[in-house]
């Protein structure tokens, strides 16, 4: 092994150790090495080994050379970016480990086993007090129905009727995450028109 590589893999252990992320490390060693900086995907290829525990720097013996985009290498290097960006696209993802889409549509699906998955639909989220609110108000209005079930619904005025709007700024397609396959995709707040009125009771003469 030449000793450029042992240094640049020493340097790639080094900032992995740190917990740098794999775009900032390339960023350095193209900061450093100019011209000579090593490819993405040999980058991204180390990172994934450090991650993983390894100490060694030097080749495994009798590692040859790729000879398929869809090579180990690739695949490691493709698990990493994953792994800080979920909502990258194929062709991102494509461009940034310089393979064609169709080896990364390969690699994403068949090899790592990710789906991508928008999120799911939720009518809307309710904070702790609201949660606590909603409770305690279930109670009184129990209590007051089998104290006079009869004439209760007879009791119950309402007013100040209003329209509220929720915004939410992010679309489903927009929420797509890489995620294995099986599992469920994040949670997302439905964009809706909410009415809410104001409810009172009358006490019984």
């Amino acid at each position: 092994m030449e000793r450029k590589d042992f240094e640049i893999r020493t340097n790639i252990k080094f900032l992995v150790k740190l917990g740098w992320k794999g775009t900032e490390i390339i960023q350095a060693l193209q900061n450093v090495y100019g011209d000579d900086a090593p490819k993405k995907t040999c980058v991204y290829k180390w990172i994934e080994r450090f991650q993983n525990g390894r100490e060694a720097v030097e080749d495994d013996e009798g590692r040859g050379r790729p000879t398929t985009s869809k090579s180990n290498e690739n695949i490691d290097a493709v698990r990493s970016i994953i792994e800080e960006d979920r909502r990258l696209t194929i062709h991102q993802i494509a461009e940034t480990v310089s393979i064609s889409v169709g080896s990364a549509h390969s690699i994403l699906h068949e090899y790592l086993g990710l789906s991508k998955l928008s999120a799911r639909w939720v009518p809307k989220a309710l904070c702790p007090d609201q949660l606590n609110f909603r409770s305690e108000l279930s109670t009184v209005i129990l209590t007051k129905i089998e104290a006079n079930e009869d004439n209760f619904f007879s009791q119950i005025i309402t007013g100040d009727e209003t329209w509220v709007y929720q915004y939410d700024p992010e679309t489903k397609q927009q929420s797509k995450q890489w995620l294995p396959r099986g599992t469920s995709g994040p949670i997302k707040f439905k964009s809706k028109r909410w009415y809410k009125a104001k409810t009172a009771l009358t006490e019984p003469a």
